[in-house]
C-alpha cells in the first residue's frame, strides 16, 4: 500500500472496531438471517426430496415451468437436494442478499455520514477515505462470515462439501458485487434514503431482466448480474467465469466510490436534492397534502416496482398455460387449475409487498419525523394531534390500496395482451379486492407500533417480510398452519386457488379498525419522543 493511500485510510481499523461495537448485533443478525435461509431450505427439502424418483418428478415439472424459472432462476442439479435447495432460494435470495448487503454498506458510510457522526470523527486523525474502508471492511466480513456459516450448515445437512463450498461462494460475491453497488450509492447520494431507493430500484431492474430472461427462454443469461447466480452450477458441474464476473465488477464498483470519495467534501453527493419551489402549494397547509407530499417518494416508487414486476409476469401467462396443457402433471405438482392461476398467485404476493411496504415506510417516516422534533414543532400550530394522525394513516393506507390495485390491474392487462381473454382483467383485479384487507391490517399495525413508540415503528417490517416468506416457502421450509396464518394474506386464503374465507376478512377488517382505534388513543395521551 502506498505511503498516500495509507494516510487516506488512517483510522479505517478504529472504524471497523467502533462498527462492530455499535452495529454488530445488526451484523450479526444479517448472517444468521442469509445462512439460515439456505440451510433451513436444504434441511426442509432434504425431508421433502429424500427419494431419487421425487428429485427426478420434481426436475420435470417444477424445475421447467417458466413462472418457476421466472421467480426462482434457472435449475441445475435438480436431482440433487443441493440443486433442488438453490432453485427454491432462488427468489427470496436473489431479492434478500442483495438487500442485504447494500443495508450493510450504506448504514455504515452515507447514514453515518448523515447523521453528523462521520464529519465528528474525521475532524481527529482520521483519513479522507477511512469511513468508506471501514464500510468495504464490515461488508467483506460479513459475507466471509455468511460463507462460512453456510457452507457449515449445507454440509451439516449433508450435501456434498465441494458443492457447498461452490454456492457459499457464489453468494458471498454476490453479495460483495451488491454491497460494493451501495457503497457507490452512498457516495453518489446525498442522503440514506435516496442510497436506498436507488439501490432498490437497481434490484428491481436487474431482477426483472433476468426474470425475463430466464422465463421466457432467452439464451441471454449474461445480461444481468443475478443470472449470473445460477450458472455458477454450483450442484451440477460448477463453473468459475460467474465468481470472476462478480469480482471483476465489484472490484470496478469500489473503485468508483474510492475515487468520488476522494473528491467530494464530507456530507455532499454527486446527485444533489433539487431545490423546492419558492412557494408552497395550498395544499401543503392540510393534512393530506401534507403526508402525499411526504409519501410521493417511496409510494411512486413501489408503484413502479408493483406495476414493472405485474406486467413482467402477466407477460409469462400465455407459456405457462401452454406448459399446463401439455404436462397436467405439473397441475398437481403446484396445486393450481391454470397457468394464468399460477402467475397470478405468484405475482400477487410481490404486488402486496410493495403495498405494504408503502404502510411500513409511512410509519418510519412519521417515526423520523417525531423523533427529529419536526411533528412536535407542527402540532404546536391550530393542527389538533388527532386530526394529524388519523388523516396521515387514512391517507397512507390509500395509497397502499392503490398501489395494490395499480399492480394487480397491471397484472391483468398483461395477462390478456397475451392471452386475448379480456376477463383477465377483472380476474386479476378479484384477487387484488381479496387482499385489501389484509393490507389495509398490515397498516393498521404499523399505525399502532408507531403509536406505542417511534422506536417500534420499524418492527412493522418484519410482518411485511413474514408475507413473503409464507407466500414463497411455507411448503419448502414445512411451516405448521399457525406459523403461516400470521401472515394475514395466507389467513385469507391463497388466492386465485382458493376463494376468501370470509370469516378472516371480518376479523382482519375488525382488527384493522380496533387497531387504528387504540393507536389515535394511544398517540393522543403519551408525550412527544421530541419537540
Amino acid at each position: 500500500m502506498s505511503t498516500r493511500l495509507r494516510g487516506l485510510t488512517t483510522g479505517a481499523a478504529g472504524l471497523t472496531r467502533l462498527g462492530l461495537r455499535t452495529g454488530g448485533i445488526g451484523l450479526l443478525l444479517i448472517v444468521v438471517v442469509a445462512a439460515g435461509l439456505v440451510t433451513l431450505t436444504a434441511a426442509s427439502i432434504a425431508v421433502l426430496y429424500d427419494d431419487p424418483g421425487e428429485r427426478l418428478v420434481y426436475a420435470e415439472t417444477i424445475g421447467a415451468s417458466p413462472a418457476a424459472l421466472a421467480f426462482n432462476g434457472r435449475g441445475y442439479g435438480l436431482e440433487t437436494i443441493g440443486g433442488i435447495s438453490a432453485l427454491e432460494v432462488g427468489f427470496m435470495g436473489q431479492l434478500l442478499f442483495p438487500l442485504l448487503a447494500m443495508h450493510v454498506a450504506v448504514k455504515h458510510t452515507r447514514r453515518e455520514e448523515e447523521a453528523g457522526r462521520t464529519e465528528v470523527l474525521t475532524a481527529g486523525q482520521v483519513g479522507r477515505l477511512a469511513p468508506l474502508a471501514s464500510g468495504a471492511i464490515l461488508l467483506a466480513g460479513t459475507c466471509l462470515a455468511i460463507c462460512a456459516l453456510m457452507l457449515t450448515g449445507l454440509v451439516a445437512v449433508g450435501v456434498p462439501t465441494a458443492a457447498s463450498a461452490w454456492y457459499a461462494t457464489s453468494v458471498a460475491l454476490v453479495m460483495a458485487f451488491f454491497g460494493a453497488a451501495g457503497l457507490l450509492l452512498g457516495q453518489l447520494a446525498q442522503s440514506a434514503r435516496t442510497a436506498y431507493l436507488m439501490g432498490l430500484g437497481l434490484l428491481t431492474g436487474v431482477y426483472l431482466l433476468r426474470a425475463l430472461v430466464d422465463g421466457l427462454g432467452w439464451d441471454a443469461v449474461w445480461l444481468s448480474p443475478l443470472g449470473w447466480l445460477p450458472e455458477v452450477r454450483a450442484f451440477a458441474e460448477p463453473q468459475a467465469w460467474p465468481l470472476l464476473a462478480y469480482a471483476a465488477s465489484g472490484a470496478a464498483l469500489l473503485t468508483g466510490a474510492v475515487v468520488i470519495a476522494r473528491g467530494r467534501d464530507l456530507g455532499a453527493g454527486v446527485l444533489t436534492p433539487r431545490p423546492g419551489p419558492a412557494r408552497a402549494r395550498p395544499t401543503l397547509a392540510t393534512v393530506p397534502g401534507l403526508t402525499w407530499r411526504m409519501m410521493q417518494g417511496p409510494t411512486l416508487t413501489w408503484t413502479v416496482i408493483a406495476v414493472l414486476w405485474a406486467a413482467c409476469f402477466g407477460a409469462l401467462s400465455q407459456e405457462m398455460s401452454e406448459l399446463i396443457d401439455a404436462n397436467p402433471n405439473l397441475v398437481e405438482a403446484l396445486g393450481v387449475g391454470s397457468g394464468v392461476d399460477i402467475v397470478t398467485s405468484l405475482a400477487v404476493v410481490v404486488i402486496c409487498l410493495a403495498a405494504t411496504a408503502v404502510a411500513a415506510q409511512g410509519a418510519g417516516r412519521l417515526s423520523t419525523e417525531e423523533s427529529s422534533g419536526r411533528l412536535g414543532a407542527l402540532l404546536a400550530t391550530r393542527v389538533p394531534r388527532l386530526r394529524l394522525w388519523l388523516g396521515w394513516w387514512a391517507v397512507v393506507t390509500a395509497l397502499s390500496l392503490a398501489v395494490l390495485a395499480l399492480g394487480t390491474a397491471s397484472l391483468g392487462l398483461a395477462t390478456w395482451a397475451v392471452t386475448g381473454d379480456s376477463a383477465a382483467v377483472g380476474h386479476a383485479l378479484g384477487v387484488g379486492a381479496g387482499y385489501a384487507v389484509p393490507v389495509a391490517f398490515v397498516a393498521a399495525v404499523a399505525a399502532l407500533l408507531g403509536a406505542a413508540a417511534p422506536q417500534l415503528a420499524g418492527l412493522i417490517w418484519l410482518l411485511v417480510g413474514w408475507i413473503v416468506v409464507v407466500g414463497f416457502l411455507a411448503e419448502t421450509l414445512r411451516l405448521p398452519g399457525w406459523a403461516r396464518d400470521l401472515s394475514p394474506l395466507h389467513l385469507v386464503g391463497t388466492l386465485p386457488r382458493e376463494d376468501p374465507a370470509l370469516t378472516a376478512v371480518l376479523g382482519l377488517g375488525a382488527g384493522a379498525v380496533v387497531a387504528f382505534a387504540v393507536s389515535a388513543l394511544t398517540i393522543r395521551r403519551r408525550d412527544l419522543r421530541a419537540g
